[in-house]
């Protein structure tokens, strides 16, 4: 029962950085990847959910940068 807790304690720590910096989640995996250290289909869950939080983050920076437009123009 404790390897449980401990493994959804470290997944929860990992989707929480795949959320805070998904960029470098990305690189992590695509450089575990590239060394042979981890299989092409391993951790596509995570890369998803990386890919997620950079499509927010693009999203919010399209409202933030129309929003600053149309205050601009006053």
């Amino acid at each position: 029962m404790q390897v449980d807790l401990y493994r959804r304690r470290i997944a929860a720590t990992v989707v929480e950085l795949a959320r805070d910096d998904p960029f470098l989640v990305k690189e992590v995996i695509a450089r575990l990847r590239t060394a042979g250290e981890i299989e092409t289909d391993d951790l596509v869950y995570l890369d998803r959910i990386a890919d997620r939080w950079i499509a927010v983050a693009e999203a919010n920076a399209q409202r933030g940068a129309s929003a600053h437009a149309r205050q601009a123009r006053g």
